[in-house]
């Protein structure tokens, strides 16, 4: 497998993992239990896994050292992929966990952006001659 695709991979299903912890209830709602667990330790914990971008960080490292140090013949997170064969776990652990965040920011407002224009919602407006699209400040 080529790594490119194995990269698109890893983000389509961080993605997914990250939307089903901040937003979904999960079987027999494990998800929502985790978030209101964390939620009634502090609030700022809460917002690590109902945070479209807390989340995706946490991931991002976790995935990162867990792919470093257990899976020796595989490499699944972007950066242990470009790094593999040198020890720069830390390099790997602190990029994967940035791109990781890039990722799924980027694919959660792609998804906001076309849910907004699908509920007429959107901050983009035709003018009267249907012909432009312009952008409305706020």
């Amino acid at each position: 497998m080529s790594n490119g695709l194995l990269i698109l991979i890893y983000c389509i299903a961080i993605y997914g993992f990250c939307n089903m912890m901040a937003f979904g209830s999960g079987p027999f709602r494990i998800f929502e239990h985790i978030r209101n667990i964390s939620n009634s330790i502090s609030e700022h914990f809460g917002m690590l896994f109902s945070c479209m971008m807390c989340m995706p960080a946490n991931c991002g490292w976790i995935i990162s050292l867990f792919d470093w140090f257990f899976l020796k013949n595989v490499s699944i997170t972007p950066f242990n992929i470009i790094l593999a064969g040198t020890n720069l776990w830390w390099v790997a652990l602190i990029a994967d966990c940035c791109f990781t965040t890039g990722a799924v920011w980027f694919i959660h407002n792609f998804e906001s952006f076309f849910e907004s224009i699908s509920e007429g919602t959107s901050n983009i407006q035709e003018n009267e001659n249907n012909d432009d699209i312009k952008i409305l400040h706020d």
